[in-house]
């Protein structure tokens, strides 16, 4: 059983144990749309915080990006009933942790820290993580005025982790919304080869 499949477990676990309604209400925002987001980020030592309560469930990654870092500090004033957690993935990637906290210490996880950096402006930029490229974004905006697509192109580092490309992947959404000034943004990624060391010199 793949990671993600294994914290979906959990999280079903502790929806039943405090009675919530959200599977006779929204299934389909933990089963499929929490599951995508885990199967993309849920790699070894991410990172999440969860808020689950009877008609929703908000799960985000922290210490990727300043505006993630911020989803904690806005889930705590829905419902009395809503419950709070920090799930961690362990180094090895292949086990975990789902632990609650109090609504109190739920916003103090917006101070996760961010190794990651950008360099360059929002349609072009290299992504660091501490002082190491990852990869490389750049954005060109099509469409018409009135449905514009954000074409992006991305390539990682020779030997970058599957979690470090996903996490250029969120760099490169959350640059997209920069330029587009919202967050309804249509974008259209296009992976290319990888970059060897010599030739981002």
């Amino acid at each position: 059983m793949s990671i993600a499949n294994k914290i979906i477990d959990a999280m079903l676990a502790e929806v039943a144990r405090y009675k919530l309604e959200l599977l006779q209400r929204y299934p389909n925002d933990l089963l499929v749309h929490d599951r995508i987001s885990l199967e993309r980020g849920a790699h070894a030592g991410a990172k999440f915080c969860w808020m689950v309560g009877d008609s929703h469930t908000h799960l985000a990654r922290l210490g990727v990006h300043a505006k993630l870092n911020e989803y904690p500090t806005f889930l705590t004033n829905y419902c009395s009933n809503d419950r709070f957690y920090v799930i961690d993935v362990a180094r090895n990637g292949e086990s975990f942790t789902l632990k609650e906290v109090t609504r109190e210490f739920f916003p103090s996880l917006s101070h996760t820290p961010i190794p990651y950096k950008r360099v360059g402006q929002a349609n072009g930029f290299w992504l660091y993580k501490n002082d190491a490229r990852v990869g490389s974004v750049s954005i060109v905006r099509t469409g018409t005025y009135e449905k514009p697509v954000y074409e992006t192109a991305l390539a990682v580092m020779a030997g970058t982790s599957e979690g470090d490309k996903a996490v250029l992947e969120d760099w490169a959404v959350q640059a997209a919304i920069e330029m587009a000034g919202t967050l309804f943004v249509t974008t259209k990624f296009a992976w290319h080869p990888p970059i060897e060391l010599a030739l981002a010199a």
